[in-house]
């Protein structure tokens, strides 16, 4: 009976660690699952925010290329402002010399004749 029961024992062994062989592999296969499907969603959510900086990144372009028109339309403006002023300086002083020789040229006159 001894020899029986060893026997036994030996079978309900095997079945246990059989029984423990089955469901490691299906922990590990839920394990490598679940691995996969999480890699999958990282995947995704780094393809979707690859995706928005990548538009962020063109906005930013967009903001640069606006940013450089304004910058030479300012300058120009400038430009145009300074020619202005030099112009208006350019009249100004030649209105006073206009103006300092018609001065001249009425003092000669009343020198010549005071009543006139």
């Amino acid at each position: 009976m001894s020899t029986a029961l060893l026997i036994v024992l030996i079978v309900v062994v095997l079945l246990i660690a059989g029984l423990l062989v089955v469901t490691g592999r299906r922990r590990g296969e839920q394990r490598r699952q679940a691995a996969r499907v999480e890699a999958r969603a990282r995947g995704a959510e780094g393809k979707r925010q690859a995706e928005a900086a990548e538009q962020e990144l063109e906005e930013a372009r967009a903001h640069q290329s606006f940013a450089e028109s304004e910058r030479e339309t300012a300058e120009a403006a400038r430009r145009r402002a300074e020619e202005a002023e030099a112009e208006a300086k350019k009249r100004f002083a030649a209105a006073e010399e206009k103006r300092t020789a018609a001065d001249e040229q009425l003092e000669r006159a009343r020198s010549v004749d005071p009543d006139a």
